[in-house]
């Protein structure tokens, strides 16, 4: 009997550690996703405001799915903010996963066809940062911060696919 006993409270403790490990697993706090820029097109031209429908890749850093319901967007190319944007965007995002989304963001035309000239002549990297939040299971907002650089002519290429 006392050997049933023990056998108990060790199967008991054993659940106990399994149990505490599982909780632990669920409140660590989430990595915040890498968001890489893939491409630009316009989508609907105005005389002071443009829609452009910009790609990107979203990598999940985290050992378990990311569940994103909405995110939100800035886009800064050279230092100089042109676009920015939110809204719902449902995905799971598998962990350690990539997976290509494209978004509408709204830019300032003045801002966006200030930087043509500055895309055309350069041969060098383009620097971009990408900042804003990604909504998780519908209540927890994720900040993230990516900076990196594009090729000026690649970008050239991917806004003339989108001119009608």
């Amino acid at each position: 009997m006392p050997a049933r006993i023990a056998a108990t409270r060790i199967l008991s403790l054993a659940a106990a550690v399994l149990l505490f490990t599982g909780c632990a697993s669920l409140t660590q706090p989430w990595k915040s996703p890498q968001v890489q820029l893939r491409s630009i097109a316009p989508e609907r031209i105005g005389l002071t405001r443009q829609r452009l429908r910009v790609g990107l890749d979203i990598h999940n850093p985290n050992d378990r799915t990311l569940p994103i319901k909405a995110m939100t967007y800035k886009l800064s190319l050279e230092g100089t903010r042109v676009a920015e944007g939110g809204g719902t965007l449902e995905r799971q995002i598998p962990a350690g996963g990539t997976e290509p989304v494209e978004v509408s963001v709204e830019s300032d035309a003045a801002a966006a066809l200030a930087l043509v000239p500055t895309l055309a002549l350069r041969s060098d990297p383009i620097s971009y940062r990408i900042s804003g939040n990604v909504t998780v299971a519908g209540v927890l907002p994720i900040p993230y911060r990516y900076s990196g650089e594009v090729e000026p002519q690649a970008l050239l290429r991917t806004l003339g696919r989108g001119m009608p």
